[in-house]
């Protein structure tokens, strides 16, 4: 039995609003359903699992009639999904009374239900969220019947406010797959077996590296997972270490080279080391050199404490030196910084 599990799809989630690039994005967050219900379809699974999460915000009527049709046209292959903590169902959700084709099960109970599929001998158990939030550990005695079927977990979540739950605590469940959502960073546990595939497209800032989904083969003796690339966007960390030297226009020349091999990505340009204290590096030129969601500065003004102290040993300088020296806080020591820049640029004046 063959299977393509994916989740955390937040299909109508606008990533990095306000960017140029924004629209771009959010038209690639749709574009991921059709391909994977495309290569559902190439590569002949019998089920597809979602495992939450499945629409950004309390979908319409509307989005539930285009999903339905699209769910439709799969001719083999059966869709089973549940509501995660973002399409969690409201009182007045459309997901109470929609009329889904027959290929499609939504196991919306707020408690654990099942749907069996006798030519596949294969039964799929899963629960939906009624409320943004479930702070209980609905999963902690879940375990499959020991009848001979194959019996497959939809869980979502694995927070301390989203069904709080370890992965290895499904090991020995009798479970042939728990396909896990919620955690949009790809983990794959072979041993058990489990997996959150991760968000098919990178959401936002913090959804680095590749995306994908799961591909799954269940046999008498094994279950064989492989995880199967999809997006070609990456969100990518940039570090740059900077000494005294660097301005502006180093910086550019140093990110330049990357972000021309890899025009696609979109980077979080992480800003390190030292430099002039007479120096502000700018942020808006940085931001212009390409797709740059985050230019995140904590390079250190290369100040001579202890030489400061000495020449202004009895102004405000030295003062304000020895009031916020405090080694190992680095709060403080920002704080020093910041307030050296003033008064030195003060002075100068």
């Amino acid at each position: 039995m063959r299977f393509l599990h994916t989740a955390d799809l937040h299909l109508g989630a606008v990533p990095d609003i306000g960017k140029p690039w924004s629209k771009e994005r959010a038209e690639a967050v749709q574009a991921s359903l059709r391909r994977i219900l495309h290569d559902a379809e190439e590569r002949q699974v019998d089920l597809l699992l979602i495992a939450g999460d499945l629409f950004h915000r309390q979908p319409l009527r509307k989005e539930l009639k285009e999903l339905n049709y699209q769910f439709s046209r799969l001719p083999r292959t059966r869709v089973v999904f549940i509501a995660g903590n973002h399409d969690y169902i409201s009182d007045a959700s459309p997901y109470r009374d929609y009329p889904w084709a027959d290929n499609v099960t939504f196991l919306s109970s707020a408690s654990l239900a099942s749907v069996y599929f006798e030519d596949l001998e294969t039964e799929v158990h899963g629960l939906s969220y009624h409320r943004p939030e479930i702070r209980e550990p609905l999963f902690d005695s879940c375990r499959a019947p020991a009848d001979g079927r194959i019996h497959i977990l939809l869980a979502h979540g694995g927070d301390a406010l989203h069904i709080p739950f370890r992965p290895s605590a499904f090991s020995g469940s009798g479970f042939r797959y728990v396909a896990l959502g919620h955690i949009h960073q790809p983990q794959v546990y072979q041993e058990i077996p489990a997996a959150y595939p991760g968000s098919p497209e990178p959401l936002d800032r913090t959804d680095t590296g590749p995306r994908g989904y799961i591909l799954g083969e269940i046999t008498q003796k094994k279950t064989r997972l492989d995880w199967v690339p999809l997006s070609t966007v990456q969100y990518v960390p940039l570090e740059i270490p900077t000494d005294t030297s660097y301005t502006t226009a180093q910086i550019l020349d140093a990110i330049r080279p990357q972000i021309e091999k890899h025009p696609q990505y979109i980077y979080r340009l992480h800003l390190t080391g030292f430099r002039d204290p007479e120096v502000t590096f700018d942020r808006e030129q940085l931001e212009a050199a390409g797709r740059i969601v985050e230019v995140r500065d904590d390079t250190e003004p290369a100040f001579d404490l202890e030489a400061l102290a000495r020449e202004h040993a009895n102004d405000l300088i030295g003062h304000f030196i020895r009031a916020l020296s405090s080694p190992g806080d680095p709060l403080r020591k920002k704080a020093l910084y910041y307030g050296l820049q003033a008064l030195c640029s003060t002075e100068n004046r």
